[in-house]
C-alpha cells in the first residue's frame, strides 16, 4: 500500500460526505447531513501524544455528551477529539465545491462532527480520523477492531460513555462512489456511532487514496 500525503477529513450538506484523512478521500452519503473540503494540512507527529490516565471511578455517562477524549484500548487509541463542522472544500475527484466535515487537526487527534447528532443521543454520532501518514495516525489500525472491542468516550468532566464495536470493520468502500455515503445511511441496527477513516491504495492523479473504512459501535 502506498502512503498518503497529509490531507484532510470532509462531509456533503443535505446528501454527500467527502472525507480526505492523510491524502485519503472518503466519500459518502449520510442522509441529512454535509460534505467538505480541503483545510491546510494538519501537523504531522511522530509519535502519538500521552494523556492522564483516566481515574478508575470516572462517572459513567448516560445521555448524549460533547466527547473531549476516545480510548479505544485493543488498538491502542488514547486520543483528544475535537469538535469540527461543516467546511467547504473541491472534491479532489470531481473538482466540485462541496459541504464537509472538518479535519482533525493534527494526526493523532479525533473531530467529531458538531453539526451532526451528540453521542449517546439516541442518533449516529460520526468521529473521524486520520490514517497512513508517514509518521503512523491515530487510526492506522481502525480495521484491526472485532465485534465487542470496547470503545468509551470521555466528556470535558471526566464522565464516560461506554460503547463496543457492533460488527465488523466495513472496508475497501470506493471513494469515487456513494459507498461510503451508503454504509452509513444503511447503519446496522443500534449503531450509535461511525468511525470513519481511509484505507486502499494513493491516487497520485486525485491525492488521495482510493477507499474508506468504517467501524460501527453501539453504546452500552
Amino acid at each position: 500500500m502506498r502512503r498518503a500525503r497529509a490531507a484532510e477529513l470532509a462531509r456533503p450538506l443535505g446528501a454527500f460526505l467527502l472525507v480526505v484523512a492523510a491524502g485519503v478521500v472518503l466519500l459518502l452519503i449520510y442522509t441529512g447531513r454535509p460534505s467538505a473540503g480541503a483545510e491546510s494540512a494538519p501537523a504531522a507527529g511522530t509519535a502519538a501524544p500521552q494523556l492522564a490516565p483516566l481515574p478508575a471511578d470516572a462517572p459513567v455517562a448516560h445521555g448524549p455528551i460533547t466527547p473531549a477524549r476516545l480510548q479505544i484500548p485493543d488498538i491502542g487509541v488514547d486520543a483528544t477529539v475535537e469538535p469540527r463542522g461543516t467546511v467547504r472544500y473541491d472534491n479532489p475527484f470531481t473538482g466540485q465545491e462541496v459541504d464537509g466535515y472538518g479535519v482533525p487537526r493534527s494526526m493523532w487527534t479525533t473531530a467529531w462532527w458538531s453539526d451532526g447528532p451528540q453521542p449517546g443521543s439516541g442518533s449516529m454520532a460520526v468521529v473521524l480520523g486520520h490514517a497512513q501518514a508517514a509518521h503512523g495516525a491515530v487510526f492506522d489500525r481502525l480495521a484491526d477492531l472485532r465485534p465487542g472491542d470496547r470503545v468509551d468516550l470521555v466528556d470535558a468532566s471526566g464522565a464516560v460513555l461506554h460503547l463496543q464495536v457492533l460488527g465488523k470493520p466495513v472496508t475497501g468502500l470506493d471513494k469515487s462512489t456513494s459507498a461510503l455515503a451508503d454504509t452509513l445511511n444503511g447503519h446496522p441496527d443500534g449503531a450509535d456511532l461511525a468511525l470513519v477513516t481511509c484505507g486502499g491504495d494513493f491516487d497520485r492523479a486525485a491525492g488521495a487514496s482510493e477507499d474508506n473504512e468504517v467501524v460501527f459501535a453501539t453504546v452500552v
